[in-house]
């Protein structure tokens, strides 16, 4: 599976636990004029879970960008350190 279909199917779930949430929410205030607490129950739930989604989503990309930085300087420092017959 191609890594674009991956944050496609991530992304959708985040969304469409919101949306959820909201359609939850909005349901129960029109048909009973309240919000009980099993749908207040869902509502954190499909929250949090959005949340984690977008959260992990965010940390893997930003750990990734980071090793690339790191390995990429580690490259380029030790090819500088040839170049001049040096050892660090």
């Amino acid at each position: 599976m191609k890594q674009n279909t991956k944050d496609w199917i991530q992304y959708g779930s985040a969304i469409a636990l919101i949306i959820s949430g909201i359609a939850i929410a909005l349901l129960s205030v029109i048909v009973t004029m309240d919000i009980g607490g099993g749908a207040l129950a869902y509502i954190g739930e499909a929250f949090g879970g959005a949340l984690a989604i977008f959260g992990i989503a965010a940390y893997a990309l930003r750990s990734i960008s980071d090793f690339k930085k790191e390995i990429t300087e580690e490259l380029r420092l030790s090819r500088k350190s040839d170049d001049h017959g040096t050892d660090y």
